[in-house]
């Protein structure tokens, strides 16, 4: 009797792609819309597919926005997986944490010239906004808060952490790594999004994941320089990386990785940056990639390194 249809896709690869495939050792993977969506849940089976890259010596991490506390729940899950989880990237990559304790490798910190600008730029556009600060807390998992002083005032933001409230930001002395601006609708999303890059953008990164924020950090605070620093510490290089996104703050990352992978639900500039292109959305997609990636070094008669998994 046959069993049932394994999720996801067989993307086909030319010679250039397989090759290119056949040697990664290290795969990155946004969280939000890319490895989770509420639409469609199906995380379990990309650990499935996860399993499966151990044998062959390919390490896995994450790249998020997300502040550490709210990635931990997908963080826990990998590290359940195996011995060694190379470096996280969190906060866009402003934050890069040890995979082994989640203890800080690597922060950009917004300038605090900066950081009060960010704040009465949007106080002048009534905006509220949620600032991010990652404290000096090295070798152990470092204290985070999150602070606000908008109008509205929600219990905890998406993160799930406690908002603390203040009457003026830019007398909170702590070491902010993020600011989040709320949006106020989607449609006035690409109209903010372009007037905070025009006013901020030359000192400030200023992105945005796809939800309810508009998200900003140092101007080196990106994925891309993380993955950078995150393959230097791995001893291999980026080309030797699998990069998996969804939105505008993962294109760089994307074009920037030896196999960049665009899910079927990204932007079609984000997808026209990408190597590898699914087929499915979300997580359903990053399966289809990782079979490809599974398919493609099973096939390689090049010998697999062990580079990432501690050996």
């Amino acid at each position: 009797m046959q069993g049932p249809r394994k999720p996801g896709r067989l993307i086909e690869l030319d010679t250039i792609l397989a090759d290119k495939l056949a040697g990664i050792r290290l795969v990155l993977m946004d969280i939000d819309g890319t490895l989770i969506s509420t639409a469609a849940p199906s995380f379990g089976n990309v650990l499935i597919q996860l399993r499966k890259l151990r044998p062959l010596n390919i390490g896995f991490s994450v790249a998020t926005g997300r502040t550490i506390h709210g990635a931990s729940f997908v963080t826990k899950q990998l590290q359940e997986l195996g011995s060694h989880l190379p470096p996280m990237i969190t906060y866009n990559g402003a934050v890069v944490l040890a995979g082994k304790d989640s203890s800080v490798v690597k922060r950009r910190l917004i300038e605090r010239a900066d950081f009060e600008a960010v704040i009465e730029c949007c106080r002048r556009k009534s905006l509220d906004v949620l600032a991010y600060a990652c404290g000096a807390q090295f070798d152990f998992v470092p204290r985070e808060t999150v602070y606000s002083e908008g109008a509205r005032r929600p219990g905890s933001d998406f993160n799930g952490m406690e908002v603390k409230f203040v009457p003026d930001l830019t007398a909170v002395d702590d070491d902010f790594v993020a600011v989040l601006v709320d949006i106020p609708s989607p449609e006035a999303a690409p109209r903010l999004l372009d007037e905070l890059n025009e006013l901020l953008g030359k000192h400030l990164r200023v992105t945005t994941s796809g939800g309810r924020y508009i998200e900003i950090c140092h101007t080196l605070g990106t994925k891309l320089n993380a993955m950078a620093e995150l393959a230097h510490s791995e001893h291999i290089t980026v080309q030797e990386i699998m990069a998996i996104g969804d939105n505008y703050n993962d294109m760089e990352m994307i074009a920037g990785a030896g196999v960049g992978v665009a899910v079927a639900n990204a932007p079609e500039a984000v997808r026209r940056a990408a190597t590898l292109r699914t087929t499915l959305p979300n997580g359903q997609g990053v399966v289809e990639a990782l079979r490809a990636l599974t398919r493609a070094v099973r096939s390689s008669p090049r010998p697999q390194s062990a580079t990432t998994d501690g050996h």
